[in-house]
C-alpha cells in the first residue's frame, strides 16, 4: 500500500503550521498577513473555477459555482449537507478533515484564520458573489453555517443541476498535491510582502515543520508546485468530454 503525501489533511497542517510561525513571530500584524494570504488563495480558486465555467460556455452563477469545485475530501472526511436552495442557498458542514486534524492536535486557534475567509473568498473571486459565515465549528460553534446571499437555485433548476453535477463528475477536480502548492505559494507570498527575509524564514520554519511532521518526500512535492500560475486555468478537458 503506497503511502499518502497528499491530503486534505496534509492541506490543513500546511497551513497550521505557516500560520503559527507567522503570527506567534509577527504577533497582530502576522495576523493580518495570514488573513491576506487566505483571501489571496481564495480568490485565486475561484477565479480558477470561473474560468472552467466561462469555457464550457455556462454562466457565473450559484447553481455552476456548486459545480465546478477543485477538490472533493476522501470517503468518511465530509459531511456537507444543503438544507435549502431557495430562496437563499444554504449549506452547512458538520465535519471536515480541516476540523478534525486542527482539533486533534491543538491548533483550532491558527486554523480558524483559514475558516474565517476562504469561503467568502472563493465566492468573491468566482464572481463576486457574498457568501455569509453565519457560524463556525472553529470558533466554538456546533457546525458550519453559510449562507449565499440573494443566491438561489429555485425547484425547476433542480433536475437539471443535478444532472450538470454528475455530468462534469471530477472533471474540474485538481490533486491535492496542486491545492497544497497554491497554498503554500499564497501564504508564502502574502508573508514575505509583509515581513520580507523574516517573513521567509517564517514560511521555512514552517515547511520545516511539515517536513518533520510528513517526511522529505512530502516536503519536497509542495516545493514541486511552488511556481506555478495558479491564477491560469489548468489543462481542462471540458464538461462535455466523454
Amino acid at each position: 500500500m503506497s503511502k499518502v503525501i497528499s491530503s486534505a489533511s496534509h492541506h490543513a497542517m500546511l497551513f497550521a503550521f505557516i500560520a503559527k510561525r507567522t503570527i506567534d513571530k509577527f504577533g497582530k500584524n502576522g495576523e493580518k498577513a495570514v488573513t491576506d494570504g487566505v483571501r489571496h488563495y481564495g480568490e485565486q480558486r475561484g477565479h480558477r473555477m470561473a474560468l472552467r465555467t466561462l469555457a464550457d460556455g455556462n454562466q457565473l452563477d450559484v447553481e455552476n459555482y456548486l459545480i465546478y469545485g477543485e477538490w472533493s475530501a476522501a470517503p468518511g472526511e465530509m459531511d456537507l449537507r444543503f438544507p435549502r436552495y431557495s430562496p437563499e442557498v444554504r449549506m452547512e458542514n458538520h465535519k471536515c478533515p480541516w476540523y478534525t486534524e486542527w482539533e486533534k492536535r491543538g491548533l483550532l486557534k491558527y486554523g480558524a484564520y483559514y475558516c474565517r475567509d476562504v469561503d467568502a473568498s472563493l465566492a468573491r473571486g468566482y464572481n463576486g458573489m457574498e457568501l455569509k459565515l453565519l457560524a463556525n465549528r472553529t470558533l466554538g460553534d456546533e457546525l458550519c453555517d453559510f449562507v449565499f446571499a440573494g443566491c438561489s437555485i429555485p425547484d425547476e433548476r433542480m433536475a437539471e443541476f443535478a444532472a450538470k453535477r454528475e455530468k462534469i463528475g471530477g472533471k474540474a477536480r485538481m490533486p491535492w498535491e496542486y491545492h497544497i502548492g497554491h497554498l503554500y505559494s499564497a501564504m508564502r507570498e502574502a508573508i514575505i510582502k509583509a515581513f520580507g527575509d523574516e517573513g521567509d524564514m517564517a514560511v521555512h520554519e514552517a515547511m520545516d515543520d511539515y517536513k518533520n511532521e510528513y517526511g522529505q518526500e512530502a516536503y519536497d512535492l509542495v516545493l514541486q508546485y511552488a511556481d506555478i500560475d495558479y491564477n491560469a486555468m489548468p489543462q481542462y478537458e471540458g464538461i462535455d468530454k466523454k
